[in-house]
């Protein structure tokens, strides 16, 4: 199959593109690199150097290729980054799911939109669902919700054109860690704690987070994509174990035998996030891999 993977060089999508690569598609990488490493995509894809705002780089990336499946990763992600950054968030977010979408529409292609449990901003009645209210607060206090905010419009977007006949599937990632992912200030929790020293828990460490391993995400992903009649569903590709910040600060502690400090608490941090995963029966998948598990993985 010819597979269209935008974000590719990044961690989510190095993996993907591993996967994709391993089962004999054909895959073109379209990436900025303004996160994502040259070096992570794989030697046996095409990559393209270009930013998906641009649909003349799109093209690029479609030149002489055309795509049956398109997986939409690229954005800007990186939680500091959300209220520092607030209008790149919201401009490639959004510009870059219409020109998927636009993409997509051209060639007559299924397309895969990447969602996150952020699209729900603040919602406090969990498990989330696919019915799920997404409650945001007033954009005066901080913009902390420019990325989940443009995550929901991105799932507006597709709805709609999924009314209009595009085959469009919906998945939303839930916290996942793996090899690769960014440990730097503007990077995700696990990598974070598994670089500084001394690990740094923002607020008091009550906030609740269910961990998935990449590897169980990627295998959810690949059954989404491939299973038949699935347009206009959406997954939370995501374990319902949850853990404390400070529970997996600690576990992390003792592991590396470093220190635990408590710092501020970020804008708009939700205080607890568990997904609803009945919607996976229909793709058979659950994740699977234990987060000691993954943490002896990692280290």
């Amino acid at each position: 199959m010819r597979v269209l993977v935008t974000g590719g060089a990044g961690f989510l999508g190095s993996h993907l593109v591993d996967a994709l690569v391993a089962r004999g598609d054909e895959v073109v990488v379209l990436d900025d690199l303004s996160r994502g490493s040259k070096s992570q995509v794989s030697p046996d894809a095409t990559f393209v150097h270009g930013d998906v705002r641009s649909l003349d780089d799109w093209e690029m990336a479609c030149e002489n290729f055309t795509p049956e499946i398109i997986h939409h990763l690229a954005a800007v992600n990186g939680t500091r980054r959300f209220h520092k950054e607030a209008d790149l968030v919201v401009d490639v977010n959004v510009n870059g799911t219409i020109n998927a979408i636009t993409s997509a529409k051209k060639v007559g292609c299924k397309l895969i939109f990447y969602s996150s449990p952020e699209a729900f901003g603040e919602q406090e009645s969990m498990p989330l669902t696919n019915d799920s209210n997404s409650l945001f607060p007033p954009a005066h206090l901080h913009q902390r919700h420019s990325y989940g905010a443009s995550k929901h419009i991105g799932e507006l977007l597709c709805q709609f054109e999924v009314r209009n006949g595009l085959d469009i599937r919906i998945v939303r990632p839930c916290n996942v860690y793996g090899p690769r992912l960014c440990g730097d200030e503007n990077g995700q929790v696990v990598s974070m704690m598994l670089q500084a020293d001394p690990i740094i828990v923002h607020g008091d460490g009550s906030q609740t987070r269910c961990l998935t391993w990449v590897g169980d995400v990627i295998a959810g992903v690949l059954k989404v994509a491939d299973t038949e009649s699935l347009s206009g569903h959406a997954f939370n590709l995501g374990s319902t174990n949850e853990v404390t910040m400070l529970e997996l600060a600690e576990t992390i502690s003792n592991l590396r035998g470093i220190d635990v400090e408590f710092g501020e608490s970020n804008h708009g941090d939700s205080k607890r996030r568990l997904p609803d995963v009945s919607m996976n029966e229909v793709i058979d998948w659950k994740a699977t891999t234990s987060l000691q598990q993954g943490l002896n993985q990692l280290l």
